[in-house]
């Protein structure tokens, strides 16, 4: 059932920066015709791509945490083998904890005290914010996920690159 989930959450993930990405370029693209031939203004285009960018980022993230696909300097992790290898990778995990608990509870509250609407459309700015508290207790899930993965797994060759 849990890895059922797991699939949904990261085909969601996925899915949601694509679809920001495709109306990224469809919006950026009739706004460029549009400005071009002098057809029309559209007043509320910086508001809906911030929106957008701010899902974009903040849920692509997410989907490349969750796979563990994001950069990662990993000359280090790879040099050590053994019991050292895996009490940094426990350390690289637990860092990541503290990191995504901290974005996760101040996203959240910015997100619960923004009260501000977008000048145009009146959509609120809450909205916008919401992504970073989403994003970072699906992050926060994945690096609890692959903490007990490295706790539990034989200090010769840990599963999980942090």
């Amino acid at each position: 059932m849990l890895a059922r989930i797991d699939r949904c959450v990261g085909h969601v993930f996925r899915a949601i920066p694509i679809a920001c990405l495709a109306a990224l370029f469809v919006l950026l693209l009739v706004n460029v015709v549009a400005r071009s031939f002098s057809l029309a203004s559209f007043p509320w285009f910086d508001e809906v791509v911030q929106g957008l960018f701010a899902w974009m980022v903040f849920t692509g993230a997410a989907a490349l945490w969750r796979e563990k696909d994001h950069f990662a300097v990993d000359w280090l992790p790879l040099a050590l083998t053994g019991r050292p290898a895996q009490m940094l990778h426990i350390l690289l995990a637990l860092l990541s904890i503290c990191f995504l608990a901290a974005m996760t509870w101040y996203g959240f509250g910015l997100a619960r005290s923004a009260r501000a609407l977008t000048p145009i459309l009146e959509m609120p700015v809450s909205l916008f914010y919401a992504a970073i508290p989403l994003s970072g207790a699906v992050m926060l899930a994945c690096s609890l996920a692959d903490l007990v993965r490295l706790i539990t797994t034989s200090p010769a060759r840990p599963e999980v690159s942090a």
